[in-house]
């Protein structure tokens, strides 16, 4: 990988894409966990692997999708325990704070929040297709709970920059905390520039 560096412009492009497709993973979700969820507008910057492991080293449970049409890559999002765990227990009908949330995170939270991100990351590859106009598709998300630092130099060996794209997320009165999405940083390259031309296309259509 090179040391491309991203302009503004291409950040933007990279907060506006994730924007419309965090809003429509939001009403997904909500509707899995029968409460409100509401995500605020994300901040997108660039960062090293090695600055932020340093920074953020803990044990989270990361979702990993991979993009098999459209573009090629994965993104990870990084969700902290206690809010997988809140989201697999409203999804089982709890109330967030139950049984299940006062549980070692095990399978059980595992397989529910596999099923809650299947189903949020393929509301945005749909609006992803619209906005970069061509078709993207994902695979089944693989999750993990592990520690960061272990679990981005083993899945991203070659990778040493990232895009990272932070948001809050609130679930109703349960949950109201950061998430953290992360793109490796050739795969936030080609969706930056697969979203300015068609931009720019259409600029040309409307001149």
């Amino acid at each position: 990988m090179g040391n491309y560096v991203f302009s503004e412009l291409e950040i933007d492009a990279i907060g506006e894409i994730s924007n419309i497709c965090l809003g429509n993973s939001a009403s997904t979700l909500s509707k899995l966990v029968h409460h409100p969820v509401d995500v605020t507008p994300p901040k997108v910057e660039i960062v090293e692997k090695s600055e932020y492991t340093k920074k953020v080293s803990s044990k989270k449970v990361f979702v990993k999708v991979n993009y098999i049409e459209g573009v090629i890559g994965c993104s990870i999002l990084m969700l902290e325990e206690q809010d997988a765990k809140a989201i697999a227990d409203l999804m089982m009908g709890s109330d967030g704070a139950g049984d299940f949330a006062k549980m070692e995170l095990g399978e059980l939270h595992i397989s529910a929040v596999s099923e809650a991100m299947n189903q949020m990351m393929g509301a945005a590859a749909t609006s992803m297709s619209v906005m970069l106009a061509r078709k993207t598709d994902i695979s089944t998300p693989e999750t993990k709970f592990m520690e960061d630092g272990q679990y981005l130099a083993y899945e991203f060996p070659n990778d040493d920059k990232f895009v990272k794209v932070g948001f809050m997320m609130k679930i109703g009165d349960i949950i109201n905390s950061p998430v953290v999405q992360l793109y490796p940083h050739d795969l936030g390259k080609a969706i930056s520039d697969l979203f300015l031309i068609k931009k720019a296309k259409e600029r040309e259509q409307q001149a």
